[in-house]
C-alpha cells in the first residue's frame, strides 16, 4: 500500500488533478497548509502510474507524481510540496527534497 500526499506551501490557491490509467481522482483546489491525499496499491506487473496536472499563480505542467519503477522504493508515504517554484518530492523520511519538478 503506497500512501500519497500533495501539500501546498504557496499563498495563492492551487489546482490539482490526478490520474492513473484506471483512477481519476477528480479536480481539487488547496489553499496553504491543506493538502489532498490518497492511496492505492502496485499493479501485479508493478508499473503503476499516476500523473498530476497542477496550476500555481507561478506556474504549472502535468507531472509524473507517482512511476512505480522509480518510486516503489523510494516511498512508501510519498509527500510532495508544491512551492513558488516548482513541486518538491520527498524519500520517507527525508527533510530534503529528492525530485524537484520545476516549472
Amino acid at each position: 500500500k503506497v500512501n500519497f500526499r500533495i501539500l501546498s506551501n504557496v499563498t495563492s490557491p492551487v489546482t490539482i488533478h490526478c490520474k492513473s490509467r484506471d483512477d481519476d481522482l477528480g479536480w481539487h483546489v488547496i489553499s496553504k497548509g491543506n493538502f489532498v491525499k490518497w492511496w492505492f496499491r502496485l499493479n501485479f506487473w508493478e508499473t503503476t502510474l499516476y500523473f498530476c496536472g497542477i496550476t500555481t499563480q507561478y506556474g504549472g505542467g502535468v507531472y509524473d507524481i507517482y512511476k512505480a519503477k522509480r518510486d516503489m522504493k523510494r516511498c512508501h508515504f510519498c509527500n510532495w510540496v508544491v512551492q513558488q517554484d516548482g513541486v518538491h518530492g520527498f524519500k520517507d523520511g527525508a527533510n530534503k527534497d529528492d525530485i524537484w519538478f520545476k516549472w
